[in-house]
């Protein structure tokens, strides 16, 4: 009889851990699943707010008015709310300094001054703006910083397992900047060291979970940097 009850309390422990995943989950490897997360609102939000900065970024190079209207629409359709934790400043670099945030307006304004005076572009620019849809997209959370040349700003967030982390990163100035996420680990999940104005991460994580996102001031000056996420 004895040896019945032990078989029995085993049999129990086992289906409670099987019914309790998250109990036995191990959290000593690196928290990235090879598995494409669904997409939520607010990821799809962060999303829509860093293609339509890089839309922003080719119609500036390419003096596109009409990609410019379309980035500013995407930035407009988006709502943001200012995060409160500003992270942390490491390096050997200092000053202080202003990071601008580059809003729809300022994207519409640009599209007219693209248009170069062509009297139907900026009736379309002036159209657009009339219909904007005051951010119906969403939500995302932005932080702001001025970060110092040869500085690294981190920031930490929690992201749920099962969930996408999306980050976006924009710099005001020509200044080079890289884009770093570790997990809780140390280890290096995404990374985006393209060089260019608007960078751009997406983690899945497996387990519920902090992370670290890193953007790094590679350069001598100090530049303003707006990072979104969700």
């Amino acid at each position: 009889m004895v040896t019945l009850n032990k078989k029995m309390a085993m049999a129990l422990v086992a289906a409670s851990l099987l019914a309790s995943p998250s109990i036995a989950q191990d959290k000593k490897g690196t928290n990235l699943s090879e598995k494409e997360a669904a997409a939520t609102d607010s990821s799809k939000a962060v999303d829509t707010l860093a293609l339509g900065y890089k839309l922003a970024d080719y119609a500036r190079t390419a003096k596109d008015a009409r990609a410019m209207i379309v980035a500013a629409k995407m930035v407009d359709s988006v709502t943001t709310k200012e995060g409160t934790d500003k992270g942390k400043i490491e390096g050997t670099g200092k000053g202080t300094g202003t990071a601008k945030v580059t809003t729809a307006a300022d994207l519409f304004a640009e599209a007219k001054t693209l248009a170069g005076g062509d009297a139907d572009i900026v009736a379309a620019v002036e159209a657009a703006q009339a219909e904007t849809s005051k951010g119906v997209v969403g939500g995302a959370i932005r932080t702001v910083q001025y970060v110092p040349g040869s500085t690294t700003w981190t920031v930490r967030f929690t992201a749920r397992g099962g969930e996408p982390l999306v980050v976006g990163v924009r710099r005001d100035s020509s200044t080079p900047l890289g884009l770093k996420i570790f997990d809780e680990n140390g280890n290096l999940v995404c990374q985006d060291m393209s060089g260019n104005v608007t960078l751009y991460c997406r983690v899945n994580p497996i387990w519920t979970g902090p992370f670290a996102v890193q953007a790094i001031n590679y350069g001598a000056y100090g530049t303003g940097v707006a990072m979104v996420t969700n």
